[in-house]
């Protein structure tokens, strides 16, 4: 008889290791395409889930929500073919509040699933995706590029495009470049914007170089405002802080010209302090930025098509070692994404 089960790396306990498993594969129902999973990028975010400290998924659960392979079956009213390789965006709204009109489903107040965050994610080797939420992956893109590009890419885009508003012409400095930044990086450069980056990495500050920022300030060696006015004359146009611990927003403020915009994508559940006089005399516009839209991914899709934007992939691992890939991408050193390769 054939097999119809898969493997998954399930957590069961908050704090403890995934257990790969076997659980029953997913069949594709009206509107579904059955996806074999070629690569599931590994995000911070899923650090935080998988230890409950900044947000707590239901148990057992299977994370991941960079999700990039192949379709390999399909339900009734689905356009998508077997064979055809895909992105899946993680978002999948209520379809019927003003957000998902707009195409905001990233905003929904009552979405249908966050993949990966409240539903089952893509460390499986088969992932059931609604078909509509399938982005096509150019034939000059990796599986595992894709992957990554699906959260750090389409972040990015979402962040420089439609909450930050890049224009060219205009400084943007970015706090860490670890996954996101880097491809903050790129998609700021490629909007015609001079970039600085900032990280105590020295890896991943090489990599942000290479990526077309102007410098690269290291945080621990020097005070990172003082460096940004330094190299500005005064400020930027733009802070996006990918960080989000305690201090990162109050510099992110004083290293901006009068209005200046903050907009702040990371969190860590680290209370911040600011600086509310800074705030109020430089007439600051600070943002807070969630995730993306389908539209995002489809453009971070023809970016990465035409060569503006790259998913920097440091390692791959199999199923089997998904502990390991999240102890590495724990301990602070990598370099841009990790991913798993069910």
């Amino acid at each position: 008889m054939p097999d119809y089960s898969m493997q998954a790396a399930v957590l069961h306990h908050l704090g403890e290791k995934l257990v790969v498993e076997r659980r029953p594969r997913p069949v594709p129902g009206r509107g579904q395409a059955l996806i074999r999973v070629r690569a599931a990028g590994l995000c911070r975010t899923d650090l935080h889930l998988a230890t409950g400290s900044a947000i707590a998924p239901p148990l057992p659960f299977v994370l991941g929500h960079e999700i990039a392979g192949e379709v390999v079956q399909t339900g009734p009213d689905v356009t998508t073919r077997p064979g055809d390789r895909v992105l899946a965006y993680y978002y999948d709204g209520c379809r019927r509040c003003d957000w998902c009109a707009a195409g905001s489903e990233n905003l929904c107040p009552a979405p249908v699933a966050k993949v990966g965050f409240d539903t089952d994610g893509g460390l499986a080797e088969y992932y059931l995706a609604p078909a509509r939420s399938l982005v096509p992956i150019a034939p000059q893109v990796s599986f595992a590029e894709a992957a990554v590009l699906g959260c750090s890419g389409t972040t990015a885009v979402r962040v420089v495009h439609s909450v930050a508003e890049v224009a060219a012409g205009e400084v943007v400095i970015v706090i860490g470049t670890g996954g996101v930044g880097l491809a903050i990086v790129q998609v700021a450069v490629a909007r015609g914007a001079t970039v600085l980056a900032i990280d105590p990495h020295g890896p991943s500050r090489a990599q942000a170089i290479a990526y077309g920022a102007t410098t690269a300030i290291d945080p621990s060696a020097t005070d990172p405002v003082d460096a940004v006015l330094a190299h500005t004359g005064g400020g930027c146009h733009v802070v996006i802080d990918t960080v989000g611990n305690a201090s990162t927003p109050d510099q992110a403020v004083r290293m901006t010209r009068t209005r200046g915009r903050v907009v702040l994508v990371g969190y860590t559940g680290a209370p911040a302090t600011l600086d509310i006089i800074e705030v109020i005399v430089r007439e600051t516009i600070i943002r807070g930025s969630v995730g993306a839209t389908l539209a995002d991914a489809h453009e971070v899709m023809a970016l990465a098509a035409a060569g503006k934007l790259r998913g920097h992939v440091q390692a791959e691992y199999p199923l089997h070692q998904v502990n390991e890939a999240l102890a590495s991408l724990a301990e602070g050193s990598v370099v841009g994404r990790l991913v798993v390769t069910p």
